[in-house]
């Protein structure tokens, strides 16, 4: 059996959808088991990035940008100062000092915890200084300056706290053609890249402005204190950059290989909800393309 049979057969079995690999900007593999777009989860987060990324060179909005000066005061229970220093770049580096009831929780600026409810406001913010929904958002700033469609956000069912938030639907094959257009400058200034790959300053350094980096030497998980002194993802290439979600559902690129690789994945017997089979994945791709 040829590399690529194995790697289809691996793929399979991790219960993939949909998986699209491009290399110098021509797709080297590309399968879809699943026709229809499916909830990335938090690869949404990539996405957000790049939006704020674009609304700051249309003048929108800038990541220094104090949130107070976007939305509502008193949209945390923090006292009003260390609110009012809280700012765009600070939830997207998940450093807020807060837990996910905007409570005080460690140290502002510094200390990482995954907040997904302190993350929702920064697409409250994008429609706000936009004055768009965020599907016209994305498809104006995304979609159609790549020719695509087939990305849409809808609003999930109300958690255990009754709070809703929305979901990404799209295609791997989407996000792939995104990861191109990162890659290849279509969208934003490769600098947006070079701090995507520098760790991050917080208690988790592979984490930056919602994206994870592979240079780290270290890393938190989301919803764990633990420090894990190594990289997040040791069999893939060190300069890697990655936008991930529940199921190892994933868009990542490697700019040294002009490499994008985009995998949306489906619950399945046996599979973990978190980072199934990533060694056997990356170690892999990196046979096949680096």
């Amino acid at each position: 059996m040829s590399q690529i049979s194995e790697f289809e057969q691996l793929c399979k079995a991790q219960n993939t959808a949909q998986i699209s690999i491009s290399q110098g900007g021509k797709i080297v593999f590309d399968r879809t088991f699943v026709e229809d777009p499916i909830d990335v989860f938090a690869v949404q987060k990539g996405i957000i990035s790049i939006l704020i990324a674009i609304a700051e060179t249309r003048y929108f909005l800038e990541r220094y940008d104090a949130m107070n000066h976007i939305l509502t005061p008193e949209w945390t229970q923090l006292s009003k100062p260390d609110e009012a220093s809280l700012t765009v770049e600070i939830l997207m580096n998940m450093t807020t000092g807060m837990d996910e009831s905007l409570k005080a929780k460690g140290t502002m600026g510094k200390d990482w915890a995954y907040n997904n409810v302190a993350y929702q406001k920064l697409k409250e913010a994008l429609e706000i200084q936009t004055g768009m929904t965020l599907q016209a958002i994305t498809e104006q700033w995304l979609l159609a300056p790549l020719g695509l469609s087939g990305m849409t956000w809808r609003t999930r069912a109300a958690d255990g706290e009754g709070r809703t938030f929305s979901a990404l639907h799209s295609t791997a094959q989407t996000l792939r053609a995104i990861g191109d257009g990162l890659l290849f400058q279509e969208l934003v200034e490769s600098s947006y890249l070079d701090q995507l790959e520098s760790p991050g300053k917080s208690t988790n350094p592979a984490w930056n402005l919602l994206w994870w980096t592979n240079r780290a030497q270290s890393h938190q998980l989301p919803g764990r204190h633990e420090i894990i002194e190594r990289a997040l993802l040791p069999a893939a290439p060190e300069d890697l950059i990655s936008a991930r979600g529940l199921l190892g559902q994933h868009l990542s690129l490697s700019r040294r290989h002009e490499l994008v690789v985009a995998q949306t994945r489906l619950r399945g017997e046996g599979v973990s909800d978190r980072e199934p089979g990533q060694t056997e994945f990356w170690s892999a791709v990196t046979a096949l393309y680096c």
